[in-house]
């Protein structure tokens, strides 16, 4: 398992040593800065786990910095604790406000610092799983094709194919059973909705054009005969 990779900017660099020093004894990978320019030019998802700053800041200050992360799609999700000497409320309102994760005051209190820092980090990996599993559920592979039951879209060898919407909900429920054969009426019964209605006719029409589409990979798509229609396993 990888080492949490953290960021830390502060002008005073007593400050950034200390930081390092408590965050490395705790097992994390420390970058510092001594300004928010430099780090935002750095910080990106891949090598940055999570994001400590200092609010007073030359150039750019703290939350100037959260905001353009924030701005980002690349940064938006990374965490960010403010430290700060503002020790009034609306200080810390305004902190949130703008995006960060969560804000102390200065002196640090270093336990605590520590305590919710590992607070965040588990949050977040919790988070990736969610999202790791809800973005599975969200894609079909079987072999070659792959589709995104969220922007409806299908490739096969990542080129994008352009499907109807009733040629889209056909094919899924085929790939997500592969096999087994499902009867006209059985089909009926699982595709047609408020996007889509289909009939016996328009099935075997929808069939049609989803084969033309596949091109070479037609026979995933099987007639069984009598029967129904199935995606063939041979091409997962």
């Amino acid at each position: 398992m990888r080492k949490h990779r953290l960021v830390i900017i502060d002008d005073h660099y007593d400050i950034l040593e200390i930081l390092k020093h408590n965050m490395v004894q705790e097992g994390y990978e420390v970058k510092m800065f001594f300004n928010a320019v430099d780090a935002l030019k750095y910080i990106n998802a891949d090598n940055t786990d999570l994001l400590v700053t200092d609010w007073m800041l030359p150039e750019m200050d703290g939350l100037e910095l959260c905001r353009n992360l924030k701005m980002s799609q690349s940064t938006r999700d990374i965490p960010l604790v403010m430290l700060t000497g503002k020790n009034d409320e609306i200080d810390a309102v305004t902190a949130l406000e703008v995006g960060a994760e969560d804000y102390m005051t200065k002196p640090i209190r270093m336990r605590e610092l520590m305590s919710r820092v590992k607070k965040i980090l588990r949050r977040k990996s919790s988070e990736d799983t969610t999202n790791n599993r809800k973005e599975i559920k969200e894609t079909i592979e079987c072999g070659v094709l792959r589709m995104n039951l969220v922007s409806y879209k299908v490739y096969i060898n990542n080129e994008l194919l352009e499907l109807t919407i009733g040629e889209f909900k056909l094919l899924e429920l085929l790939a997500k059973q592969p096999g087994k054969v499902f009867s006209r009426n059985q089909i009926i019964e699982r595709i047609n909705g408020s996007q889509y209605f289909a009939t016996e006719r328009s099935i075997d029409v929808q069939i049609a054009g989803l084969r033309k589409k596949l091109g070479e990979y037609k026979d995933a798509v099987e007639t069984v005969r009598s029967v129904g229609y199935r995606f063939n396993e041979r091409f997962v």
